[in-house]
């Protein structure tokens, strides 16, 4: 959610939000009471807490648990005001309070959360190795309610755990930092000692056992694993992992991008694709304000790539014989774009054989320049898409996302209006006409 604790409602947006306009600054652009859409700057704390209050209000009664993909804390784009680790502390103890406080009403039973780290969570940026004793015990305390007691000892060690979220389903909170190419206490994977192999050996283990007690496992962290923010050995060894699980691993769900996609691995290619950084776009993030136009073509590439291919231009490829990899990566919060929440549905039934399957999401968000002008007036996200009606998935299933890929990309009327159609709420609507 990046709250921003100076963040000033009116405030120019060349001062990241900051400096109230003047009366000569009639031609910038101002900050409205819950964010300026499309430009540099975080949230105010009144629109992390509006839309925690929404989806209490709405969802609170229907939810099993609680998927929280990390960054709380804002940006260091104002230079006159750079973070200190103090900041980041009170930023996500102040966020953690208000999580709490929607999901934990004495009225209503307890939700599972389930948080992991953002690299806006850590002092300096982007920088955490197991050594940052500070950091680890601050955040093994912050959410030592959702932290399993079993797994504290993993937590401290890494900034990663796992807990069960219902009868024979566990979600592994994974510290992507870990593999992390702009993480610079990281090298790359492949020593016995390197952190992230250490918790690629404990993912293992924790698959192996779900896998011998007949469970199921989401994964979920901040980063997603590509050859764009990952580490080349991490990214092959991170894929090795979780390719050796499909019969577990029932679905991944990341942040940190900003917008909403997924990506694609067929497990026996290789997975070093290259990725052209432009200079803006070395700074981690991608906004509106950043050249997008790389990424999208970096991703309609892979879903291209993806074997096998048909001579029948009128026939969708067959679903490949190795396992596929799908990462989901969520929209946020960030009023970069239009700040947006997605709510999933599974198969709940544990005798099932398709038990935690995921059956589709519902992707809401919330025009908040809308509500500026009323104040007072609580913020309501609306119903943007869901996944069987707009892209006729009848679930969420690797094969299912393997048959959205190749239509979107086989260049027939269809698949161009299903790419259309998927690059458009990629960027959720604010002031991007780039791709309309």
């Amino acid at each position: 959610m990046h709250v921003d604790e100076n963040y000033v409602s009116g405030a120019t947006v060349e001062s990241a939000c900051h400096k109230l306009a003047k009366e000569s600054d009639v031609t910038s652009q101002v900050a409205g009471p819950l964010g300026a859409p499309g430009a540099k700057c975080d949230s105010p704390a009144r629109l992390a807490q509006e839309t925690l209050e929404w989806v209490a209000r709405n969802w609170r009664d229907k939810l099993d648990f609680v998927v929280w993909t990390g960054d709380s804390a804002r940006h260091d784009y104002d230079k006159s005001r750079m973070r200190k680790r103090k900041d980041i502390y009170t930023l996500n103890r102040q966020v953690t309070d208000m999580v709490k406080k929607a999901f934990w009403s004495p009225h209503h039973p307890v939700l599972p959360v389930v948080p992991c780290l953002g690299n806006n969570d850590v002092f300096p940026h982007n920088a955490i190795d197991e050594k940052d004793h500070d950091l680890l015990s601050f955040y093994e305390k912050l959410w030592r309610p959702w932290i399993p007691t079993g797994q504290r000892k993993s937590f401290r060690q890494g900034a990663y755990f796992a807990t069960q979220v219902a009868p024979h389903l566990r979600v592994l909170s994974v510290n992507t930092l870990l593999f992390f190419n702009r993480n610079p206490l990281i090298e790359d994977c492949g020593s016995k000692n390197h952190p992230g192999d250490v918790q690629l050996a404990w993912m293992e283990d924790q698959l192996r056992l779900a896998r011998r007690e007949k469970a199921k496992v989401y994964i979920m962290g901040h980063v997603p694993p590509s050859a764009r923010d990952f580490r080349p050995t991490c990214l092959d060894n991170y894929m090795a992992t979780v390719s050796q699980y499909s019969d577990v691993i029932m679905g991944q769900f990341f942040g940190h991008l900003n917008m909403d996609h997924f990506m694609l691995y067929d497990a026996s290619q290789p997975t070093n694709q290259t990725f052209r950084q432009t200079d803006e776009d070395k700074g981690g993030d991608l906004h509106a304000t950043r050249d997008i136009t790389e990424y999208v073509s970096w991703l309609r590439d892979m879903y291209s790539a993806l074997d096998p291919v048909t001579s029948d231009p009128n026939k969708l490829p067959d679903y490949p014989a190795s396992p596929l990899v799908v990462l989901q990566v969520a929209p946020s919060v960030l009023p970069i774009y239009w700040p947006a929440i997605r709510i999933y549905r599974y198969e709940t039934n544990p005798s099932a054989s398709n038990y935690g399957t995921l059956l589709g999401y519902a992707q809401y968000h919330a025009n908040q320049a809308s509500y500026d002008a009323v104040p007072g007036k609580p913020l309501e996200y609306q119903l943007e898409y869901t996944t069987d009606t707009l892209y006729g998935m009848p679930d969420l299933s690797p094969k299912s996302y393997h048959a959205l890929a190749k239509r979107m990309v086989m260049g027939d009327a269809i698949g161009n209006a299903t790419w259309t159609a998927y690059i458009r709420n990629m960027f959720v609507q604010a002031r991007n006409n780039e791709f309309s």
